[in-house]
């Protein structure tokens, strides 16, 4: 009985794998992250990757400075709605209280998903 509920839980969990042809909906195509006293500025354009549209695009990024420091933001993006194989422009500007940047991180979301899955490379 054991092995039969491991063959159907394996059966179910490839099937499932197979189904899906992607488990991402974005893909950001090119991005910066340049920092300024005080501040942050991140552009880049995103790509809908999936075959349903995406609504009320939001583009969030944290920035991490020295001491684990931690400075938010989000905007909507230039255009909010993505047909699939759409790309839409995206600006963030954020306020530090620090010089310097040890890291940037970007993701996606709308007010129906928390984070939306996104191929995102390294900031140019």
């Amino acid at each position: 009985m054991k092995r039969f509920l491991v063959l159907v839980v394996a059966l179910i969990i490839s099937g499932m794998a197979v189904a899906q042809s992607s488990p991402y909906r974005l893909r950001v195509l090119s991005w910066s992250c340049l920092a300024f006293p005080r501040g942050v500025l991140i552009q880049g354009t995103v790509r809908n990757i999936s075959s349903r549209p995406l609504q009320d695009l939001r583009v969030n990024a944290r920035i991490i400075g020295p001491g684990l420091r931690m400075a938010t933001n989000s905007a909507p993006l230039q255009d909010r709605n993505l047909l699939p194989g759409e790309s839409a422009r995206f600006e963030l500007r954020i306020r530090t209280n620090f010089d310097t940047v040890s890291r940037c991180e970007l993701w996606f979301r709308n007010p129906k998903v928390i984070q939306i899955a996104t191929l995102v490379p390294n900031p140019r």
